[in-house]
């Protein structure tokens, strides 16, 4: 499948953590979303939709944009863990490499971060999350990357700051202020050999475009068309976020939501022993720790 379709994780992450106030309307109103997209995992200490956070806890979020195929589970492209630390006020957003080197839980058996969701599902991917990062996890919000050229289509236009000249699918991308068309901002997130960073620099370059999406989406203000937008993503998204746990993420944590600071796994990419190529992060266990 086109990896066009990964943009979709923007929106998701833009609508997860940088609009609890917008959601909160939003989301009382349409009891029906939460129906179709309410999806539960069983995992030790995590995804039991009866706990709910205490006021000053941390909690932690991974989203996940899976790359779905007819007849085949796929695999995530895209994961990121956000920490929202209502102590701190402050948010983090970090970015998971795929091909993060990773021991599955409960086997002697190590392999590609992505490479778990094959194995085992949203399950096993928290659970690796959790062993590789030392946290609980308290949500997931996954989505299907397939069909999401309409959601970007619905965003509209976006402006950004691009800090890395390059062209891509026929479009130049030039440094400065761009104002991008919905096809132009698909294909600006898409590139990754071309970038001095890799994986790193295609997610900074995401996180531009979660940042431009919200903040057009806040911007006007238009009820509709977010309701129009949950039309859309709905059939795409899973995770085991309910109304009522919502409503205690606006109470307590959308304060917290406006400082938001974000970063990529520490680590290197290098041959394994195996001869595949990986990236070895550095001290991860203390990536949540401060």
């Amino acid at each position: 499948m086109n990896k066009k379709w990964k943009v979709g994780i923007t929106v998701l992450i833009g609508l997860t953590v940088l609009s609890g106030g917008l959601l909160f309307f939003v989301f009382s109103k349409v009891g029906a979303f939460f129906d179709e997209t309410y999806e539960p995992i069983d995992v030790p200490d995590a995804g039991n939709e009866e706990k709910e956070p205490a006021p000053d806890d941390k909690i932690h979020i991974l989203l996940m944009g899976v790359d779905k195929r007819p007849h085949d589970k796929g695999r995530p492209d895209v994961m990121m863990v956000v920490e929202i630390d209502p102590k701190s006020d402050k948010t983090k957003v970090v970015s998971l490499p795929r091909d993060t080197k990773v021991t599955i839980p409960g086997r002697d058996e190590s392999t590609k971060l992505n490479h778990t969701y094959t194995y085992g599902g949203t399950s096993l991917t928290v659970q690796t999350v959790q062993q590789l990062l030392d946290i609980n996890i308290d949500y997931y919000a996954k989505v299907n990357m397939n069909g999401f050229e309409g959601v970007i289509n619905e965003v509209g236009e976006l402006t950004i700051d691009n800090e890395l000249d390059f062209t891509f699918d026929g479009y130049h991308f030039s440094k400065g202020k761009l104002t991008l068309s919905p096809d132009e901002a698909l294909a600006y997130v898409r590139m990754r050999k071309q970038d001095p960073m890799g994986d790193e620099g295609r997610n900074e370059r995401q996180r531009k475009v979660i940042k431009a999406s919200v903040d057009k989406l806040l911007e006007q203000n238009d009820f509709g068309k977010i309701l129009e937008l949950l039309d859309t993503v709905s059939p795409y998204l899973q995770w085991n976020i309910q109304e009522k746990d919502l409503k205690t993420l606006y109470s307590h944590y959308s304060h917290a939501m406006k400082q938001i600071q974000s970063s990529e796994l520490p680590g290197e990419g290098k041959l394994g022993e195996d001869g595949l190529w990986y990236f070895f992060a550095e001290d991860p266990e203390r990536v949540f720790s401060d």
